[in-house]
């Protein structure tokens, strides 16, 4: 058993005061007044012990629930092993710990890589931060010696889209993984919808964001969301419509007769999701347009579509009698999903050529305004 004692701070940083002696228990990994019971900061989460590279023990007085952005959710430190939701059921179990605390939040609880240490079952969780693409260089040290992480994804986004003419820089610009049973929509009175979802995910927005478009709930895929609210004039209305790119599976077997009538277009009812209309107002009976479809199985196929009316899909595959029990969208205005986003949930700024497909979208819609200006159109 090693006696310490803990070292408050008082006037000044360097100042030292009132001592309280501390005994870690190497048996139990845990710090305890020599009467055996822990020590109250412990128990308020004041006290934490990490881990140098040296192996070393150490007490830093910090708070365990991290108060800098920097943080990354607790579940995302299982990412290697466990999905989102299988993470979020180990916490909610109280088999995680941070600092030798019980957690129980799944939501908002953030750990702090390199200086917060995560256990599963009682055994440390090692090499998370790795796992999570932060290494100890993405850190930095601040006056009081707390470690943060630098908003590096952020920063990254930043240099890519420094372009005055077209204002991007102002604006957030994310990709987005939905899983499935997720609602695209924004009103947070809602159960599932995606705003709290990707903030469940770890992306903490700047300003007010939304999805580009929809994905049904029963849906996965592809999505962006954005705080620029000309994207959805540029890629979704009339002749600028973006091509999306789906993935179909379907409860039988496809002829050949079947995928062509998928490409020819096939009429159907489709009621659209439009405020202040009456339904009969947003129902539209009509023939889908041509579209690119290729086999990829016996009862699959990947769709590519450019216009976008309500449960488009499955209203399709409906009319030629199969039902789909598989829908996964894998592209959307050039932008793929497999390019970065592994599994449901995962999320991450656009790319510098992926904003640049933005900005080829909003250049092309500017110049379509100011052609349509110059005609007299209003």
């Amino acid at each position: 058993v090693i006696t310490i004692m803990l070292i408050t701070a008082a006037a000044t940083p360097s100042a030292l005061a009132f001592t309280t002696p501390l005994t870690y228990d190497t048996r139990n990994k845990n710090y305890v007044q020599q009467n055996n019971r822990r020590h109250p900061l412990i128990n308020r989460g004041a006290l934490f012990h990490s881990r140098r590279n040296d192996n070393d023990t150490f007490i830093e007085t910090a708070p365990t629930k991290s108060p800098f952005e920097g943080g990354i959710r607790l579940n995302k430190v299982f990412k290697a092993t466990h999905s989102r939701r299988a993470a979020d059921k180990l916490i909610e179990e109280g088999r995680v710990t941070v600092n030798g605390e019980r957690v129980h939040e799944k939501g908002g609880f953030k750990v702090v890589p390199f200086r917060d240490v995560v256990t599963l079952d009682d055994k440390v969780v090692e090499g998370w931060e790795e796992i999570n693409a932060i290494s100890r260089d993405d850190t930095m040290e601040e006056d009081d010696g707390r470690r943060i992480i630098l908003q590096k994804k952020q920063n990254q986004q930043d240099a890519s889209i420094n372009n005055n003419n077209l204002q991007t820089s102002s604006f957030e610009y994310v990709k987005y993984y939905k899983p499935i049973g997720v609602t695209c929509t924004t009103d947070l009175r809602i159960q599932d919808n995606i705003i709290d979802a990707i903030h469940e995910d770890g992306y903490e927005a700047r300003h007010r964001v939304y999805p580009v478009g929809r994905l049904d709930k029963e849906t996965s895929g592809l999505i962006v969301l954005t705080s620029d609210g000309r994207i959805v004039n540029a890629v979704l209305r009339g002749e600028r419509k973006q091509p999306k790119v789906y993935k179909v599976k379907v409860d039988g077997l496809l002829e050949d007769r079947h995928i062509q009538r998928l490409r020819d277009g096939i009429i159907i009812r489709t009621v659209a999701q439009r405020k202040g209309r009456t339904e009969e107002e947003n129902t539209l009976i009509a023939k889908t347009k041509q579209c690119k479809v290729e086999r990829i199985g016996p009862s699959s196929v990947e769709m590519t579509l450019v216009e976008g009316r309500n449960r488009q899909i499955r209203k399709m595959m409906e009319a030629i009698g199969f039902r789909v029990i598989r829908l996964h969208r894998v592209e959307f205005m050039g932008i793929k999903l497999s390019r970065g986003l592994n599994e449901p949930g995962d999320w991450d700024y656009l790319d510098e050529e992926e904003m640049n497909l933005v900005k080829d979208a909003l250049r092309s819609a500017q110049q379509q305004e100011q052609d349509d200006d110059g005609r007299g159109y209003t």
